[in-house]
């Protein structure tokens, strides 16, 4: 992996880590309201349309701003094929305890699955 690109993940790895509750808040709280049960995290530095941005890099000063969407949406954007949705899906394993977050940076993009902190 480029030297640059594994330095920017670690720093998204990071905000996750810090963002931790604030991220896993949003998730209940988009299942408990039943707009879906994969609740999906976009991190991006440039302004992106997926989702509602809910973390401003620059009022935050951190290195991502994080938008909030579903996986639902993200099937409708043609951003994932309903014939990869049951790998997803598998890959990310329990919403209530596991997170996803779409990474876009640059020309990188990556599907992050990682375990909410206790």
């Amino acid at each position: 992996m480029n030297p640059q690109v594994e330095k920017d993940l670690k720093a998204l790895e990071a905000e996750i880590n810090e963002l931790n509750d604030m991220l896993r808040e949003v998730s209940d709280d988009v299942r408990a309201a039943g707009f879906s049960q994969y609740p999906l995290f976009v991190a991006h530095q440039e302004v992106k349309s997926v989702g509602d941005c809910i973390l401003d890099r620059t009022e935050f000063d951190f290195p991502y701003s994080i938008n909030a969407t579903t996986l639902e949406r993200f099937m409708e954007l043609g951003l994932l094929s309903e014939d990869r949705k049951e790998a997803f899906t598998k890959a990310w394993g329990d919403p209530d305890t596991n997170l996803c977050v779409f990474w876009v940076n640059g020309e990188h993009t990556r599907f992050i699955f990682k375990p909410f902190k206790s």
